[in-house]
């Protein structure tokens, strides 16, 4: 049970920073700044937006207590990336804060500087989605790989895997993942784009997993497909997508899971096509489906490409818990076969945090008195059963996962 936090520090604001802060109502964003407000930025958005560029809802937005948050990304230390200004004090979200709105346990340790901390929690996996995908894989050892500060294994383990090996380049989001692994010893510093090091690392699970890996699970970094031009599988900012997938040769797992940006279906479709046929050729049975996290009980409204491939069989997807929020893509989600549960909040998240941050990232903060199932899950007061159902049947597929079925 925890009933003190870490990492309870937001980032440091300048004085223009404070005054967007003091500007923006909950729910607002760029658009609650007066027309002149003295900021570069601020004034190429507003321009971009009125021609045509994008809106850029969430830039400069401050949260709500009534709704789940926006994405969470790496950049919760500042306003201007993304909607991180708390719902009602006059700071930004608390590294904390934002990795119980990621769904990481109060027990997950981070490490490093303030923008180590973000970087971790906003480039992760959320726990509960990767426990919801985790549950629809026959329980087994597997391999983590890119797998940060652990928010993928975290998820797994909680569905009943066990972790044999895991490893990043990242010294911070090492020391991290270790910290949060039962056998810390398993994840490794490691460059995985090095084929010696991958062999090892292959040759280590395997040894550790004589029956065979139930799952290799993961997110490589994928670059190239953002560009203009042809977007191919050899492009050399892709190597770490290679690098997964050579992974998958060397391992030869009962299942592949691998999550992604959602851009992939549009700018980067003809990349991701090459990489459906490049584990067809390995022997799996590929597909992708675009999961909403908040639809799994995520507190957060964060749309993450997901392929999952299989030997045998087709995949299984897993069935939404919690409604779907908009923008919504039904035509690439899976759509639950008994009735969902209303979405969580920030409040549902967050609000049993003190409103005063921590003098600094280390120090411990005690928590308030908890009010939702979330946060007592969170602290450590009741199982991952016990906030999610378990018995829920698999997905029905009123939808078409890449077009396959």
């Amino acid at each position: 049970m925890t009933d003190k936090v870490d990492s309870h520090r937001s980032g440091t604001l300048s004085a223009l920073d404070l005054d967007v802060v003091h500007a923006v109502p909950p729910g607002g964003n760029w658009r609650d700044l007066p027309d002149d407000f003295p900021s570069q930025r601020v004034q190429q958005i507003r321009h971009g937006s009125k021609n045509g560029g994008g809106s850029r809802s969430t830039y400069y937005g401050r949260l709500r207590w009534d709704r789940p948050a926006y994405t969470i990304n790496t950049f919760i230390t500042r306003p201007g990336n993304g909607c991180f200004i708390h719902p009602s004090e006059d700071r930004l979200i608390t590294a904390r804060e934002a990795a119980r709105l990621q769904s990481f346990p109060d027990s997950t340790t981070f490490s490093g500087t303030m923008r180590a901390r973000a970087m971790q929690i906003g480039n992760a996996v959320p726990p509960l989605l990767a426990y919801h995908l985790g549950g629809v894989v026959p329980p087994g050892p597997f391999v983590d790989l890119f797998c940060g500060a652990g928010g993928m294994s975290i998820g797994f383990e909680l569905a009943g895997h066990q972790l044999v090996a895991g490893a990043d380049s990242d010294r911070n989001a090492v020391k991290a993942a270790q910290a949060n692994s039962p056998d810390g010893e398993l994840v490794e510093l490691m460059d995985l784009s090095d084929l010696q090091s991958l062999t090892r690392l292959a040759r280590a699970a395997m040894k550790r997993a004589p029956d065979g890996l139930a799952a290799v699970v993961g997110g490589p970094p994928c670059q190239g497909f953002s560009t203009a031009g042809p977007c191919r599988i050899g492009d050399d900012r892709n190597r770490l997508v290679q690098t997964f997938l050579s992974a998958v040769k060397l391992m030869e797992p009962a299942v592949v899971v691998m999550e992604n940006v959602p851009a992939l279906l549009w700018r980067g479709k003809a990349f991701l096509d090459e990489l459906l046929g490049e584990l067809d050729k390995l022997g799996y049975n590929a597909e992708y489906a675009l999961l909403h996290t908040e639809a799994y009980g995520v507190p957060q409204l964060r749309r993450r490409l997901v392929v999952q491939a299989t030997r045998t069989g087709s995949p299984i997807w897993p069935a939404p818990t919690h409604r779907r929020l908009e923008p919504s893509f039904p035509r690439f989600q899976p759509d639950s076969t008994s009735p969902v549960q209303v979405e969580m909040t920030v409040a549902d998240a967050i609000g049993d945090l003190p409103l005063k941050e921590g003098v600094d990232l280390d120090a411990k903060v005690s928590l308030k008195s908890e009010k939702s199932d979330y946060q007592r899950w969170c602290r450590g007061l009741i199982d991952i059963g016990s906030l999610v159902p378990r018995g829920l049947p698999p997905a029905s597929y009123t939808f078409a996962p890449n077009g396959r079925r």
